[in-house]
């Protein structure tokens, strides 16, 4: 997703979770927005990758860590789809072998949300059958909607959150994003937010996320949804 990850992760995470570290922050989109001028290499297929991704259904479910893993806009990282390194549930062990061969990967996500599972939901605008992602999302009815869910035995929460992107004559004031029109047509994106809006966050459970890596609960007042999740 262009822009935390200059795409997305979904993308992402998408993407997506580390707000905190400023540093990290820039470092990534200064890294990514470079990648955003090359032609990824990513061949979709039908059904869904050992890393949870069906490019051709616009789908992923897997773990969050797994979209960090093989998202195409991480390519040219040295962690991107390497075979085999795909997570499924081995806990703290994984983690560590991980940070041992990519040290920077805590930069990326933290250690925390390992154990959390993501489903994902974009048009063909956001990213296409193939994988490849547009120049811009901006002026391109692009959408796309993340739902998170943690069930452990110390975190058991949801978190749902839904963009579109942003179209000409949208103006953003103290955090609220307004048309053409002066309506309020949703919130501001901690991560794309030249690129995107948010309309919609829903938050179940306790979790210790929100505020300061997820956003709390909003709908945006003027706006038509585009599907569930």
């Amino acid at each position: 997703m262009k822009n935390f990850i200059s795409h997305f992760t979904v993308f992402v995470f998408l993407l997506l979770l580390i707000s905190c570290n400023t540093e990290v922050l820039d470092e990534t989109n200064s890294l990514l927005t470079s990648e955003n001028s090359k032609t990824t290499k990513t061949k979709a297929k039908a059904g869904y990758d050992d890393w949870g991704f069906n490019f051709k259904a616009h789908n992923f479910k897997s773990y969050i860590i797994n979209a960090m893993l093989g998202d195409p806009t991480f390519e040219g990282m040295p962690h991107y789809r390497q075979p085999g390194l795909v997570y499924h549930g081995e806990g703290q062990v994984f983690w560590n072998e991980l940070i041992k061969d990519f040290p920077y990967f805590d930069q990326i996500m933290p250690p925390g949300l390992l154990d959390c599972k993501m489903e994902m939901k974009w048009n063909d605008a956001l990213l296409n059958s193939e994988g490849v992602y547009p120049p811009t999302w901006n002026d391109t009815g692009a959408w796309i909607m993340f739902k998170y869910k943690m069930n452990t035995e110390s975190e058991k929460w949801n978190h749902i959150r839904k963009f579109v992107c942003i179209s000409e004559g949208d103006e953003l004031i103290d955090g609220i994003w307004y048309n053409s029109d002066g309506q309020e047509i949703g919130m501001e994106s901690y991560y794309w937010g030249d690129s995107l809006i948010i309309k919609q966050v829903i938050n179940t459970g306790d979790n210790p996320w929100v505020p300061n890596a997820m956003p709390p609960d909003y709908l945006c007042p003027n706006w038509v949804g585009f599907g569930n999740i």
